[in-house]
């Protein structure tokens, strides 16, 4: 299935892609590691509280686990403590899980190298600035990106603009002309409210609303024969001025 509502004459100048669950499988990954880690820290991973934490920054869920998991009666300096002892144990978990390997979403990378050949594509996302090279590399395509930014070079992560700003703004870009691409609500949120042009892919049925109204269109597929028609299309007839 693919959608698209923009104007026929429409066509991106720059590309920027989320990486969890758009590039790599690693949205599957994180849940499991957040599972891991939580249960490792006495905390029920319910899936109320797994679907509370989709698409934010490896800070906010370090916060929130240390919140249900902090020993009564810690002083302030101690919660700060117990929380760097999370993210320490949450950051590490999730490197050594990356680095073991991860699978890409059908089609993704050769999505990535077929609009690099014509305009600048980056990668948007709420990893840390380790964790997001390591994924960077991992797929092959440090080469291929102009630039990639991650929750540790902006103010605030995704649901807020800022990721989104920044890469824009790396590639010299206009976001009224920026395709973007992701699956989460969070990063939606964020690349609507940079005002960029974001494809949600959706891989498989969902449940939030948002993700099935929201964007400039959809697609459950990046080797979807229309997707890809849809983007010989933009640069066979040449990008706007």
């Amino acid at each position: 299935m693919f959608e698209f509502s923009l104007s026929p004459d429409w066509a991106p100048r720059c590309a920027v892609f989320d990486c969890d669950g758009v590039i790599l499988d690693s949205e599957t990954t994180w849940g499991q590691i957040q599972g891991q880690v939580f249960k490792g820290w006495g905390v029920d991973y319910t899936p109320e509280l797994q679907a509370s934490l989709v698409g934010y920054t490896a800070y906010d869920v370090a916060r929130r686990l240390a919140e249900l998991s902090q020993p009564a009666g810690l002083t302030d300096l101690g919660k700060q403590e117990h929380y760097q002892q999370v993210l320490t144990d949450l950051l590490a978990t999730e490197r050594a899980t990356i680095e073991a390997g991860v699978d890409e979403i059908p089609g993704a990378i050769a999505l990535i190298k077929k609009l690099a050949q014509h305009i600048p594509v980056a990668v948007a996302s709420n990893s840390t600035a380790p964790v997001l090279e390591t994924k960077i590399r991992a797929a092959g395509l440090s080469d291929v990106l102009t630039t990639w930014v991650s929750s540790d070079d902006v103010a605030k992560g995704k649901p807020a603009p800022d990721i989104y700003l920044e890469a824009v703004r790396r590639l010299d870009g206009r976001p009224e002309l920026t395709l973007t691409l992701e699956d989460s609500v969070a990063g939606l949120t964020a690349a609507i409210a940079a005002g960029t042009q974001p494809l949600v892919y959706l891989g498989e049925p969902t449940d939030k609303p948002l993700l099935l109204t929201a964007g400039v269109g959809r697609c459950d597929s990046f080797t979807d024969p229309q997707l890809l028609a849809q983007v010989e299309r933009w640069f066979s007839t040449g990008a706007p001025q």
